[in-house]
């Protein structure tokens, strides 16, 4: 095996080998030793140097390196700065998206506005305040309908034409923002206008009811106020006939008073009392006006209380206790007659008949009522003067003088037969009332009504 000899560190040429054989050829240095620069590669030529051509093709490597070097860093830094764009235009693009999808959703909710703004249309005519309102909101229908079927700008992928570059993007996101604005705003001001005319409409409506209150009110004003004429016209024709029946008695009174030369200045205030109740007689109140006949009524009330309080202060003069002269004050109140008088009864026949009426309220549920109780003596003179001898008792015989008789009201069932009649006939003399045998059926009489205190 043939030995390799290190070569000698001197400058000088390299020793033969030991064993004479043909000297072989030097190998060239591998590339990567050349590229990295070894030291330990034996110079090549006389002397041990260098030549300089054999350097040539390493440098021109080594340039070619270094240029496919910096392209691949630029290449790597242009498809970053491009992928970077890219993503941004992405990013910017899906705002552009978002916006139309907004304006999409506010196009798609239109179909269901304009259903409701044309049925507000339909149910508001000539059901408004305020005309113009709806035919702003008919306006609005009219444009909502048009946008209904407009399309939005359509929206490439990034970087496909028409979404390469910034511009572009500003471009297309100022028309997709102009498109949904003008969707959302056709959206806004169709409710707004619908509700503009509903609530006109409400109005309307508010305004009727009210209208209809104020009439309601007004009718039933006018009802209550000629509810209230009738009702005054009925006590005036009640009032006027019990002052005449006031008016003609108390000249009874004064004649009777003055027969038996009673005092002058009872008879003088009672005699001012009967003109001022003829005066009042006399006067006139338009029947239309509440007011008149109201004020007419108490005129006439207040003249007859007065007559009858002066009627009973000229009795209070001639009282001795006898038939028809009994004092006021030792008599009881039983209620007001029909012709306005208070009517009385001697007390113990009062506090009997009270008793008799409970009972006969409780058994047929109504009241017991006294037409006529006491009866002055210038009363009775009064009936003996409209009924003639034979039909009421002498004056001063009578026994409603006595103030121990009543008569209750023929329409209050009080006739022959009525069960009202035929109760307090059978019950009275429970009670110390009794129907006199005169005035029974085929009595003579036949009075009903009449009926008697024994005690």
């Amino acid at each position: 095996m043939p030995l390799n000899v290190e070569p000698s560190t001197s400058s000088g040429p390299a020793p033969e080998p030991a064993l004479a054989e043909a000297p072989k050829p030097a190998r060239p240095a591998p590339r990567a030793e050349v590229a990295a620069g070894r030291s330990d590669i034996p110079p090549s030529g006389p002397g041990g140097r260098r030549d300089s051509g054999s350097m040539r093709p390493l440098f021109v490597f080594l340039i070619v390196a270094a240029v496919a070097l910096i392209g691949s860093i630029v290449f790597a830094l242009v498809h970053v700065t491009n992928d970077r764009g890219l993503d941004q235009l992405a990013d910017a693009r899906a705002d552009v998206v978002q916006a139309v999808d907004e304006g999409r959703a506010a196009q798609e909710g239109l179909a269901a506005q304009i259903e409701t703004a044309e049925s507000t249309l339909v149910a508001s005519k000539g059901k408004v305040v305020d005309g113009a309102l709806r035919a702003e909101l008919a306006a609005r229908v009219a444009a909502a309908k048009k946008l209904g079927d407009q399309q939005p700008p359509s929206i490439p992928e990034a970087g496909a034409a028409g979404l390469e570059a910034p511009a572009d993007l500003d471009a297309l996101e100022a028309q997709a923002t102009e498109w949904a604005m003008t969707m959302r705003t056709a959206s806004t001001t169709l409710t707004s206008a619908t509700e503009d005319v509903q609530e006109s409409y409400r109005q309307w409506q508010q305004d009727r009811k009210d209208a209809q209150a104020e009439a309601d009110a007004a009718a039933d004003e006018a009802a209550q106020a000629a509810e209230q004429l009738d009702k005054a016209l009925k006590s005036l024709s009640t009032t006027t006939d019990q002052l005449k029946i006031s008016v003609r008695d108390s000249q009874y009174t004064l004649d009777w008073a003055a027969g038996l030369d009673g005092p002058t200045g009872p008879r003088k205030t009672l005699l001012a009392h009967r003109k001022e109740g003829a005066a009042a007689l006399a006067a006139r109140a338009d029947a239309k006006d509440l007011a008149a006949v109201q004020d007419l009524l108490d005129r006439r009330e207040t003249a007859r209380v007065a007559i009858e309080d002066g009627a009973w202060a000229v009795r209070a003069t001639l009282a001795d206790g006898s038939n028809g002269r009994i004092a006021q004050k030792d008599l009881c109140k039983m209620g007001l007659g029909p012709e306005g008088q208070d009517q009385y009864l001697r007390c113990d026949a009062a506090e009997d008949w009270t008793k008799l009426a409970a009972a006969f309220e409780a058994e047929l549920g109504k009241p017991l009522r006294v037409e006529y109780g006491y009866r002055p003596y210038d009363w009775q003179l009064q009936a003996l003067a409209e009924f003639g001898a034979g039909q009421v008792a002498e004056p001063g015989t009578s026994n409603h003088g006595w103030a121990a008789a009543v008569d209750v009201p023929v329409d209050d069932g009080f006739r022959f037969g009525e069960p009202e009649f035929e109760w307090l006939a059978a019950n009275g003399p429970k009670f110390g009332w009794e129907h006199p045998d005169w005035a029974r059926a085929g009595g003579g009489r036949e009075e009903p009504w009449h009926f008697e205190y024994q005690g």
